[in-house]
């Protein structure tokens, strides 16, 4: 309760359900993880990225968690071990009411201003077909 409203809570905004919202933001995040896909194996020192939802109250943070691999060459022959990311990086911001996607103004906030100011839509699949790693396709407009 904020101020003594009570917010109303719709199905559609709850993330984890089956709801068209919760099953676009999975096939959003699921298209970002295929198209990092190609880039990442250019690398030798990452061996896969993921892309996940996280929270907030009004926009939701779509981090990206990077497996790095650590190589060891004091032993002989040279050990390899996998890094998992726990914190994640920001790679855009998503509008819980609207499914509007945000290029990232900061760590905690979305850039809203301006006339152009959202990129795309979750639930309009053509918005995010050309995506890269790191959110330049978000700046591309």
């Amino acid at each position: 309760m904020i101020n003594g409203i009570k917010p109303i809570i719709k199905p559609k905004t709850l993330l984890n359900s089956k709801t068209p919202f919760g099953e676009a933001m999975n096939n959003f995040c699921g298209k970002l993880t295929e198209n990092s896909i190609q880039e990442v194996a250019r690398f030798k020192f990452m061996d896969k990225v993921t892309f996940k939802p996280d929270g907030g109250r009004k926009f939701l943070k779509v981090k990206y968690y990077t497996d790095k691999i650590e190589t060891d060459y004091e032993t002989t022959p040279p050990t390899k071990t996998i890094v998992k990311d726990e914190r994640g990086s920001i790679h855009c911001f998503v509008e819980k009411t609207t499914g509007d996607i945000y290029k990232p103004a900061g760590w905690k906030a979305p850039y809203t201003k301006g006339n152009n100011c959202v990129r795309g839509n979750i639930y309009d699949a053509s918005s995010f077909e050309k995506t890269d790693m790191h959110g330049g396709w978000l700046y591309a407009k």
